[in-house]
């Protein structure tokens, strides 16, 4: 399995964390770059020099911020000869970046770097100088995008865009949600089969909706009058009496097996009467009945 690869490393000292160097890399990540920096992938009671290692072996490219803090810490100088030693077979591994220092202060302490073309940071917030190093590590992110989504990438509000778009797209999933359900079981969410307006008094023309579903239940004016198998109260077989009867006039029929309701559920779910040439045909065509009833419905 490879490991990861990082778009670009950021070599810097911790006394620039706070004001430039965690906002730039939280620019840089906002505008799609992977990033290799201590405070996302350093671990707990990880080996500092190994994860440094790491991160410059498995990054494209390497900047250093470079500041009065970090020409004076040894940390930051080991991860610097480390991506130093990179550009002797890569070009264009380290883009430096001077922060608060002279020329004469790079010269000072590394001529070669010196020599590179660096971003001076004076007067140009971190963000603004993700898109520069953006245009050099993700070209391709650079180049789909025009500078003023660029711009709003950055800063996080194409992100809260995103979101407030999201938030509208769940609401509306959520509208629709609402207004299927008035077409589906409320129990197993079947959809509605059947619906028609029945009279409850007509005398007084007192009507009402009675909705049939795929699963058997049945609702009138939202009651319901034959329920659905998953509801909880689905009457159990043992709410029924059996009884049985035998008719002599009819040979191939002769037994008649009626299932008696003891509850008002199941008083609702009306067992239809089962015949058999025996009575124990006529008993298991009537218990195959209500396991035919009693099986939940599936699309």
């Amino acid at each position: 399995m490879n490991e990861k690869r990082w778009d670009v490393f950021i070599s810097h000292a911790s006394e620039d964390k706070e004001t430039f160097v965690r906002p730039l890399a939280m620019a840089l990540c906002q505008l799609g770059a992977s990033v290799w920096y201590d405070e996302f992938t350093l671990q707990l009671g990880e080996s500092i020099s190994r994860s440094i290692d790491k991160g410059l072996a498995n990054s494209v490219y390497g900047l250093v911020v470079l500041s009065n803090a970090f020409l004076q810490k040894p940390w930051p100088e080991y991860e610097l000869r480390g991506l130093v030693s990179r550009e002797i077979s890569e070009d264009k591994v380290i883009l430096p970046i001077w922060h608060g220092i002279t020329r004469e202060q790079v010269v000072a302490f590394s001529p070669p770097l010196a020599d590179k073309l660096a971003i001076v940071t004076t007067g140009i917030a971190p963000q603004d100088i993700a898109i520069q190093i953006i245009k050099v590590i993700r070209p391709d992110i650079y180049q789909s995008h025009p500078r003023s989504q660029l711009e709003r990438m950055v800063t996080g509000e194409a992100l809260r865009d995103l979101e407030h778009e999201l938030t509208r797209i769940r609401e509306e999933l959520e509208s629709t949600r609402e207004e299927l359900s008035q077409f589906q079981c409320p129990f197993c969410s079947a959809p509605v089969v059947e619906q028609n307006q029945i009279p409850l008094d007509p005398e007084q023309k007192v009507w009402d909706t009675r909705e049939v579903f795929a699963c058997g239940f049945e609702a009138i004016g939202g009651s319901t009058d034959r329920p659905c198998p998953l509801d909880p109260q689905f009457p159990k077989l043992q709410e029924f009496d059996l009884e049985f009867f035998e008719n002599a006039k009819e040979p191939f029929w002769k037994w008649m097996c009626y299932a008696k309701p003891q509850t008002r559920m199941a008083r609702l779910l009306r067992l239809s009467p089962t015949h058999g040439g025996t009575r124990e045909e006529a008993g298991k065509k009537l218990l195959e009945e209500y396991q035919r009833v009693a099986t939940p419905w599936h699309p």
